[in-house]
This record gives structure tokens, C-alpha cells and sequence, in this order.
């Protein structure tokens, strides 16, 4: 069997909106608050459809793969924070972790017409307009961004809130949105549930 390498085409990045409880992510859908780690693909597919601020489910979250600018995103884990006190009978080296980093820097087009409603770069603007939106942000490799989510396919997970977007505008560039988003926590990855 030849192996097949994964294209940039090969990924989807889908924004649900979350609210936080006791210090909590949860992602809020129609059917009402669903913990981070309880979601299923049925939850993400309820916003992976939304690619337009038209769509009925548009509003609150949505896809976003198709106005970010390849060369302007980054969505990864990082180096995380360690407590190294130990008591008298912890092993020399021990280490806990205490809190998972990841950088989150997302770049997406404007669309020449600000109220197009059929546009992904209106709803990329209409979700990061303003600081401190809470959300849950799901990356997944090795399927394109119209491929429904489905059970077992691996999905990255980060919790964030938007913060004061920035306008690029570059000489003889087309106009972009720079979101650089505050980290609150790296849910990690893991596998989806039906």
C-alpha cells in the first residue's frame, strides 16, 4: 500500500462557543452546556457546518478553516509548566505538570464586502470582533474541512479566549485579521466518541 502524505488541504479548525463552570471549559449547543471531554462528533458537527454567517447554526461558533491564511496560523502544543517540589519521599527527579501551553495565532482574510453573508471571512470577523470571547477551539489533521466529524478520528483540543484582533494591512497585500488568542487551557488530544 503507498503512503499517502497529509496535504495543508488536510485539516479542519472549528470555534465552539464555551462557558466556563468551577473553572471548567464547556462548550454551550443547543441541547445545553456539554463538558470539554464529553464531546462528541455529533456536538462539533452542529458547528463544523457553519461556514457563513447566513447558515441557521451561525452566531456563536462556527468552521473557520477556509479564511485562515496558511502561512498566518499557528495552533500547537508548547513546553509545559512544572512544579518541582518534592517531600522527602518523592524519587530525586520528580516533576508534576501543572499547566499545559500551546500557542494559538490565527491570521484570516476580510472580505472586500463587510456585509456579505454568504462569506467564511465575514463569520472569521463576526467571531473575533471583540476580547474576551470564550472558546473551544478543535484542530483536526487527516481530513479536510468538509469532512463531517466522525468517531475515532483524533481531534486536538484548546481552550482560549479571543483577544483585541488586529488589522494587516501590508502594501500591496490583501487585508487580513490577526487573532492571537489568550491561552486559559490545552485540553490535549484525544480520540471522538459517536
Amino acid at each position: 500500500m503507498a503512503s499517502r502524505r497529509i496535504d495543508n488541504e488536510d485539516e479542519a479548525v472549528v470555534v465552539l462557543p464555551a462557558y466556563e463552570v468551577l473553572g471548567e471549559p464547556y462548550a454551550v449547543l443547543p441541547s445545553g452546556l456539554v463538558p470539554w471531554d464529553e464531546l462528541t462528533s455529533a456536538d462539533i458537527n452542529h458547528y463544523a457546518v457553519v461556514t457563513t454567517p447566513a447558515h441557521s447554526n451561525a452566531g456563536a461558533g462556527g468552521n473557520v478553516t477556509c479564511a485562515i491564511v496558511s502561512d498566518g496560523f499557528t495552533l500547537q502544543m508548547t513546553g509545559s509548566e512544572e512544579d518541582d517540589e518534592r517531600t522527602l519521599c518523592d524519587p530525586g527527579n520528580s516533576v508534576d505538570l501543572t499547566d499545559f501551553n500551546f500557542d494559538a495565532d490565527m491570521t484570516g482574510f476580510r472580505d472586500a464586502n463587510p456585509a456579505a453573508t454568504d462569506s467564511v471571512f465575514n463569520l472569521w470577523k463576526n467571531l473575533t470582533f471583540a476580547p474576551d470571547v470564550p472558546y473551544i477551539i478543535i484542530h483536526r489533521v487527516g481530513f479536510d474541512s468538509t469532512t463531517a466529524f466522525a468517531e475515532d478520528q483524533e481531534i486536538y483540543t484548546y481552550y482560549a479566549h479571543t483577544d483585541l484582533p488586529v488589522n494587516v494591512h501590508d502594501d500591496g497585500s490583501k487585508q487580513k485579521i490577526q487573532s492571537v488568542f489568550i491561552q486559559k487551557d490545552a485540553l490535549g488530544p484525544r480520540f471522538l466518541d459517536a
